[in-house]
């Protein structure tokens, strides 16, 4: 009887860490299911491609995301649509697309890579971009054709690049057949993208540049002179954009394009430049 009295209080003590140790088995496993059923709240990341234009309008709208969403990371990698739409085709993992033409969108929705219908959510319009003491002396268009000028371009396929051809050609009926032959042949280098063809500007490499209104950024606005593009030869870029079918969070990757197309998404795109979809 001594015995069984000495071996109480460490058959208590067994017997209290068991219950313990499933209680918080227990806890442990419902924290993991609360977590994989509410992962929107509980956190996540959102990963979104877009064209290298809307880098500041979507840093911006990340972070409004981001608190209308705790817990989740809006990381967003930005180039040319051209190779967006490369690495989408190629199984790149995202959860949504926006491009800054109805070309790449189309193929990638051809290809059954998109979820539902893309929409239309900006325009933007081309510019001229020199450098502030504009060493070309170029005010206008019809200064390109200077010769040895130091022009740079986006990458062929790239839409920005695109458009600037597009412009060229209809200014050859304005300015003369060999206008756009004379503007390309001044062309010294062709960059990845938009945003780093302007860079070449900013930092003085070059002497122009074609870029979209939305570049000419605030943190730019010292270094460089911009020179409109006549209306009648400009052109209006149309940004599509599409959550992913292979997106992670197909509701979460809803939600970012319903945030892009709201008030104030346009209020926050408006305020780089861009102007309304329905304008």
């Amino acid at each position: 009887m001594e015995a069984r009295k000495a071996w109480l209080p460490v058959l208590l003590l067994v017997a209290l860490a068991i219950v313990l140790a499933r209680c918080s088995d227990s806890g442990s496993g419902g924290g993991s299911g609360g977590s994989g059923g509410g992962g929107n709240k509980q956190g996540g990341t959102l990963t979104i491609l877009a064209a290298s234009s809307l880098t500041d309008a979507f840093g911006e709208l990340g972070s409004t995301f981001e608190k209308q969403n705790p817990g989740t990371t809006v990381k967003a990698s930005f180039g040319a649509s051209s190779d967006l739409l490369a690495q989408i085709q190629q199984g790149a993992p995202a959860d949504v697309f926006a491009s800054a033409a109805e070309e790449e969108m189309n193929t990638a929705e051809k290809a059954g890579l998109v979820s539902g219908q893309p929409e239309v959510f900006v325009k933007n319009r081309e510019v001229i971009m020199v450098p502030k003491d504009n060493p070309a002396n170029i005010n206008s268009l019809k200064d390109m054709a200077k010769p040895n000028i130091k022009l740079v371009l986006a990458a062929k396929d790239v839409p920005a690049a695109d458009y600037a051809v597009e412009i060229l050609d209809k200014a050859n009926k304005v300015y003369g057949p060999d206008f756009k032959n004379e503007v390309l042949s001044n062309v010294v280098s062709r960059e990845a993208d938009v945003r780093a063809s302007v860079n070449r500007v900013v930092v003085g490499d070059a002497d122009a540049t074609f870029g979209y209104a939305s570049d000419y950024t605030p943190d730019i606005r010292d270094k460089v002179k911009v020179i409109q593009i006549p209306p009648n030869l400009n052109i209006i870029a149309t940004y599509p954009i599409a959550a992913l079918k292979d997106a992670k969070d197909p509701v979460l990757a809803q939600e970012w394009v319903d945030l892009v197309t709201s008030s104030e998404g346009q209020r926050v795109l408006k305020k780089w430049n861009f102007e309304p979809a329905a304008q």
